[in-house]
This record gives C-alpha cells, sequence and structure tokens, in this order.
C-alpha cells in the first residue's frame, strides 16, 4: 500500500510539473502584447525622415478654385453627380498621370505631393484667372484595417501625419491574441504593378519615426493570430483554471486505477 501511494504521488508530481510547462509556453505573456519596449532583443529599427504622399494613378483629387471672378468659381466649383463634397469637384488622375479641369487639359499631378499638385494646378489657372488661388485634397484619403481588431474596413486619414498608433485607436480594441510582433502593412507600388508587403513589429520603441511609424493614404494593416494561436490561454486566471481541471482529471484517473487494484 505504500508503495502505491508512494508511486501515486511522484505520478501526481510528474503530471503537475508537465502541466505547468504546457501552460508557461501557452500563456500570452505581457512581453508579447505590451507597445513601445526598450529591449535589444526586438528588432531596431532605423528612423527616416518623413515623406509626404505623392500622387499616383487613379487617385482622385478635390479641387477648389478660389478667386474673386464669380462666373469662373461658379464653372470650376460646380457640383455633380461625382462630387465629392460641397466644396470642389473630384477629378480622377489619369494613367498618364494628368487630370483634366476646366480651362486645362493635361496638367500632369502624378509623383507630386499634395502641395506640389495645387502650386501647379494654380500656375495653369492663373493664365485664365489671374487671382486664383487654388486648394487640392486627396478623395480616397483612407487607410484600412484588417484582422484581429475592434473594428474592420476603411478609416479616414484625419490628418497629414497619422501614426500607427492613432490608426489603431480609431478601430478600437486590439485583439489580445492578436500577433504584434508580425504586422503586415499593404501599400500601393508608387510605380505601379504589384503592393509593396512588409512586415514589422508593433512593440519595438525604435519603430517611432521608422518607415513604418506613419500610416500613408490606401494603406492596408493586417494583425493575424499569434502563431498556435489555438493552444493560446490569454491570462493567468484561465491558466489557473485550466491547471486545477487538469489535476482534477488526472487525480480521478488515478484514484480509478488504484481502486481497480
Amino acid at each position: 500500500m505504500y508503495e502505491c501511494s508512494s508511486r501515486y504521488g511522484a505520478i501526481v508530481r510528474i503530471g503537475i510539473a508537465l502541466v505547468w510547462l504546457l501552460l508557461a509556453s501557452s500563456c500570452i505573456t505581457n512581453k508579447s502584447m505590451t507597445y513601445l519596449q526598450d529591449s535589444d532583443k526586438l528588432p531596431q529599427y532605423p528612423k527616416v525622415p518623413y515623406t509626404y504622399y505623392r500622387i499616383q494613378k487613379n487617385d482622385q483629387l478635390v479641387i477648389r478654385l478660389l478667386s474673386l471672378n464669380e462666373e469662373a468659381t461658379a464653372i470650376f466649383n460646380m457640383q455633380s453627380s461625382s462630387s465629392s463634397s460641397t466644396t470642389g469637384y473630384t477629378y480622377r488622375v489619369y494613367d498618364d498621370g494628368t487630370i483634366d479641369i476646366p480651362f486645362v487639359d493635361n496638367i500632369p499631378v502624378a509623383g507630386l505631393t499634395i502641395r506640389e499638385a495645387s502650386k501647379v494646378i494654380e500656375s495653369r489657372l492663373k493664365d485664365f484667372v489671374p487671382d486664383a488661388m487654388v486648394k487640392v485634397a486627396l478623395a480616397n484619403d483612407n487607410f484600412y484595417m484588417l484582422g484581429l481588431t475592434g473594428t474592420k474596413g476603411a478609416f479616414p486619414l484625419y490628418k497629414e501625419k497619422l501614426n500607427i498608433f492613432q490608426a489603431l485607436a480609431l478601430t478600437g480594441n486590439v485583439a489580445t491574441n492578436a500577433d504584434r510582433k508580425r504586422v503586415r502593412l499593404i501599400r500601393p507600388n508608387p510605380q505601379g504593378g504589384r503592393p509593396i508587403v512588409k512586415e514589422f513589429d508593433l512593440r519595438t520603441i525604435s519603430i517611432i519615426d521608422s518607415e513604418y511609424y506613419y500610416v500613408q493614404p490606401n494603406d492596408v494593416l493586417y494583425l493575424g493570430p499569434i502563431k498556435g494561436d489555438f493552444w493560446k490561454i490569454e491570462n493567468y486566471s484561465s491558466a489557473v483554471g485550466t491547471l486545477s481541471t487538469s489535476l482534477n482529471f488526472l487525480v480521478t484517473v488515478l484514484n480509478l486505477g488504484l481502486t481497480f487494484k
């Protein structure tokens, strides 16, 4: 009987050790969830200067003319079914990188920033409206969120320098089991063709002012599940519950074994 009890105790201890090892390897820890960690073990991204978005083919530009010439502004700022706002008219950038506007055709804007495009359009319009002032905005000024976030879909870039954390705040809470060390960024290729796909770690402090820090128009951000997500335990309360259930099951099995002996 003593031998059985000793064997029984050894098996229980081994079972406890195995369960704890399993739980330790499957828990989602603070290190996998915390942002802006200052650790040499995380990727170190170099700082890069901020680059303003450059207009691409098929972009939609909202253009508004300001002038004391009421006739010119009435023609230019006319409303139609394709107008995206009450303050301007939407023009598509053609495949050759140009736009056509009232009074002027074939204005090259692809590759220019919004400010540069405003100056180019304004200079062309001054031939017809000497006091012309032009305001340009990007109509398709959105980014897109997919994966394990609170809200998925398209979100407006409400300001020029919207960083990745502000973008995530707009979408709601990021899921606990989202893989923050493998965030995927899909960005349109300015040269055309296949989009640029990159992967970055959201947890490192070096992300600040890196190439991944600011969100650009038409960016797609994807947060997938942590690898082996099916086996992951989200918190230690769950771990304790799992441990208790496992031990109860183990004790029940062992008691049954001793009873039948």
